[in-house]
């Protein structure tokens, strides 16, 4: 007998073909009008100027065609960014799929900020280049499958030039787990320690932000993309002079976050599967 078919093989397909349409076209018009800005504006503005002023072109590109045109993904905001006073803004997202920078500009706008990205994405043709210009900064890994160890000597240049763009007010927007979570519906990552101890240094305001079901979109070891809903929520500015080290402040922010996610319709749809397949189980006779 021929074996069956993904009843979502199809969709999935066409949704994948969108998709890598979309972005080659939008990468090629952000490169584009990014280098006609930079040649035009050379002679009187700053290279930062220049840089956040890419990146908002960048990012407002990707929005209109990874997000507001796109058929297949739903993106839910589930409450506004926060107030915030301080100019030293972080914000931090949990990890689950190489969509979230993509679908995570929605919950941002009008706002936007410098991202850290894994160093690989800068060697991207048009994509890359736009993630330079746009003054985006990337963490250089070792080893390409866990994506956890860093090129020795990288690290410490990139955070500095971190603390500038913090210093300046320009924010910045970081995965803290350092990595996708492997086990989407499982708990967060262990949360990294650098951008907490900058947070601290620098008296900088993070925003949590807590996303859930971007692993649908776009599954981890899948070349196929795919139709679902995605949930994204803040937490309320955590102010990270009011924590003694690095360590208490990301234990704080990885309990507000997971706190925040297990909110989201799908999670809450998720736990009552379960506890409705354990009531299954149980009730089972014993054979």
């Amino acid at each position: 007998m021929a074996e069956k078919k993904h009843p979502n093989k199809v969709l999935r397909f066409l949704c994948t073909m969108y998709l890598i349409l979309s972005l080659i076209v939008q990468w090629i018009l952000v490169w584009v009008v990014q280098v006609l800005f930079i040649v035009v504006s050379f002679p009187f503005t700053t290279s930062e100027f220049r840089q956040d002023i890419c990146g908002h072109i960048f990012r407002k590109v990707s929005f209109v065609g990874m997000d507001l045109l796109n058929p297949f993904w739903r993106i839910h905001v589930l409450n506004k960014f926060p107030n915030v006073t301080n100019k030293k803004v972080i914000v931090m997202l949990n990890h689950l799929s190489g969509a979230d920078p993509f679908v995570s500009i929605r919950s941002l706008l009008p706002r936007d900020g410098t991202w850290i990205a894994k160093g690989g994405l800068f060697r991207v043709p048009f994509g890359g280049w736009a993630l330079y210009n746009s003054g985006d900064l990337a963490v250089h890994f070792r080893d390409k499958k866990t994506s956890f160890a860093t090129v020795k000597g990288t690290v410490g240049p990139m955070m500095e030039n971190a603390r500038r763009r913090l210093r300046r007010g320009r924010m910045l927007c970081v995965f803290p787990e350092g990595i996708r979570n492997m086990n989407p519906e499982g708990p967060l990552n262990p949360f990294r320690l650098g951008f907490f101890s900058l947070a601290v240094d620098e008296g900088a305001t993070i925003v949590p932000l807590a996303l859930s079901g971007t692993e649908k979109l776009w599954p981890r070891g899948s070349a196929l993309m795919d139709a679902a809903d995605a949930y994204f929520s803040f937490g309320e500015p955590v102010d990270a002079r009011n924590f003694k080290s690095a360590e208490e402040l990301s234990q704080h922010i990885w309990n507000v976050m997971t706190e925040l996610r297990e909110k989201h319709p799908d999670r809450v749809e998720l736990h009552a599967r379960r506890t409705k397949a354990q009531a299954v189980s149980s009730a089972a006779p014993v054979s």
